[in-house]
């Protein structure tokens, strides 16, 4: 925010006083010459320019898809699954995945950080194995909160019988 302020107040200024002058201050009070701060200034609208935004994962899928096309259908659900976090929604998964298939990367940081490492090794596996990834996402019993029941309710209690069925009679105590 105070960097909007900063940038404004030096619009104005530039506004009121002209280009020149304010540089030629600012060369003074910072001991330069105005070659010198031209020259910084130069250097700084350069680095500027050679950020490059980071590309999302549809964009490596793409990248990829256009090497393996018959990867594309897979890929791209897994891509989504990634962004919905149906697919690997914990870091600690991805880690633990990216070492499954043999990754040499050091540890990332971030799920964002991990996923073009990680398309990028998936789109290096079969489409047989890309299919077998998407149906685990789609399966109802995988998701953590099935996980969680699994361990609050223990081992499969027997089924009560229906009384209604022909075979032993409960006894009466």
């Amino acid at each position: 925010m105070s960097d909007q302020f900063l940038e404004l107040e030096i619009r104005l200024l530039i506004l009121r006083y002209g280009r020149q002058k304010v540089l030629h201050a600012l060369a003074q009070l910072g001991e330069q010459t105005l070659e010198e701060l031209e020259r910084q200034l130069e250097r700084t609208k350069v680095k500027q320019r050679a950020k490059k935004p980071k590309p999302s994962i549809i964009d490596i899928v793409a990248a990829e898809c256009r090497e393996h096309p018959e990867l594309a259908e897979p890929l791209r659900n897994l891509a989504l699954g990634f962004q919905n976090r149906t697919f690997l929604p914990h870091l600690r998964e991805v880690h633990r995945f990216l070492d499954r298939i043999g990754s040499t990367q050091s540890k990332v940081r971030s799920r964002e950080a991990a996923a073009p490492i990680l398309f990028r090794l998936l789109a290096k596996l079969t489409r047989e194995d890309l299919l077998r990834l998407v149906a685990d996402i789609n399966s109802p019993g995988a998701s953590d909160y099935a996980l969680l029941a699994r361990a609050i309710m223990g081992p499969r209690a027997a089924k009560p019988r229906n009384l209604d069925e022909p075979g032993e009679k409960p006894t009466k105590s």
